[in-house]
């Protein structure tokens, strides 16, 4: 079975590292598109995976808007379709290469696996262009790969048969694993300023990023982590994000502040280790919600809704959205005490066995729909 596997982006890596290696072990012949949506965010990444890149997006990143980025990596997945004879292409989540890449088989009659499905807010803007992203996705899509029962019921409400959905849990969970097993305990960071960070203080790990926050709201986050590094107890560790308008906004109200450590982008392992040893999370990022129950930390989210309500329900999340004062105040009941304040419950996304179970019925699936078949 030939299978082409797309993605562009430092989360898509991360999902898609288990799919890929469970492929090459079920003696799928693979080939991966990149499109090199976050070229720096990716260092190391692929290698970590064990992933090959067999033909790369070109000149994508150069194109200014999101249609042309869009447009640039339909036309050269498509290019690739035509040229080889694929049972499946594979795309995770919401980014625009997989949107491109799932158009682009669906108008190649090439059947389109969706890791990671279902995944709804309700409102088309929010998350902006990622909800629209979803259900362009869906509709191009022969099997979904839902990782909840919320994310399986969307699916139904929208009409997909159930016999094309199957429920795996998500393979941010299978890759945690994996990674945490392979940086083990004594690890020491890669990045000699995540190495650096006391030990004498709580660790409060922030990530911010969002095209909707950028603006006021992201301002108000940050004037909340300013408030919080002044406690003293504290220390905030910020990665920062590459996009120059939230780079622009962290220099101005964190840059020259007391207990906050302004990163560099992180590389994967270390990331993970950063998670091991937080006491909580103030996030925006969609991925950090399925990955910080694996390690039992309630976060914060800077958002006002969630498509993984799951991590609510389950009690591992708040939404704050970028409230000031709800920020401030979830921060320090996190970090009152002498001990961090960990869940004992299983992780709402799943258990790390999602990646071999979407390769199994991949492998296994006899396709019968006139609608879906390979080119």
């Amino acid at each position: 079975m030939r299978i082409l596997v797309a993605f562009g982006t430092r989360p898509e890596i991360i999902k898609l590292g288990p799919v890929c290696k469970a492929l090459q072990n079920a003696g799928a012949e693979l080939d991966v598109f990149w499109s090199g949506q976050h070229i720096e965010l990716a260092a190391g990444l692929l290698d970590f995976f064990g992933i090959t890149v067999t033909h790369n997006g070109t000149n994508i990143v150069d194109e200014q808007g999101l249609a042309g980025k869009f447009g640039r990596m339909t036309e050269q997945v498509e290019k690739i379709l035509r040229a080889n004879s694929y049972d499946w292409i594979i795309v995770q989540g919401d980014t625009a290469t997989a949107a491109a890449a799932a158009t682009a088989g669906f108008m190649g009659r090439v059947p389109v696996a969706h890791v990671e499905a279902g995944l709804r807010t309700g409102d088309l803007y929010s998350p902006f262009p990622e909800e629209f992203n979803r259900r362009l996705i869906g509709q191009a899509t022969t099997l979904h790969f839902p990782p909840t029962h919320e994310a399986r019921s969307n699916l139904i409400r929208e009409g997909v048969p159930a016999k094309d959905i199957v429920m795996v849990g998500n393979t941010v969970v299978d890759a945690l694993l994996y990674a945490r097993a392979k940086i083990g305990t004594n690890y020491t960071p890669i990045d000699a300023d995540v190495a650096a960070l006391p030990t004498d203080k709580k660790l409060v790990l922030a990530t911010m990023h969002r095209r909707e926050n950028i603006g006021s709201p992201m301002r108000n986050v940050l004037r909340a982590l300013r408030t919080l590094a002044n406690d003293g107890d504290k220390v905030i560790a910020l990665p920062v994000h590459l996009n120059p308008e939230v780079r622009a906004d962290v220099m101005k109200y964190l840059g020259d502040a007391p207990n906050v450590h302004l990163l560099a982008p992180l590389q994967y392992p270390d990331f993970v280790y950063l998670l091991d040893h937080a006491w909580t999370v103030v996030t925006d990022s969609g991925g950090v919600q399925e990955e910080a129950p694996t390690f039992g930390l309630q976060i914060l989210i800077t958002r006002e809704s969630t498509e993984r309500p799951e991590v609510v329900k389950a009690g591992f999340g708040k939404l704050v959205g970028s409230n000031y004062d709800a920020i401030v105040k979830g921060v320090r009941q996190l970090t009152a005490g002498d001990e961090r304040q960990l869940l004992d419950a299983p992780n709402p996304f799943g258990r790390g066995d999602a990646a071999e179970r979407i390769v199994a019925r991949i492998m296994h699936r006899k396709l019968h729909n006139n609608h879906a078949h390979a080119a």
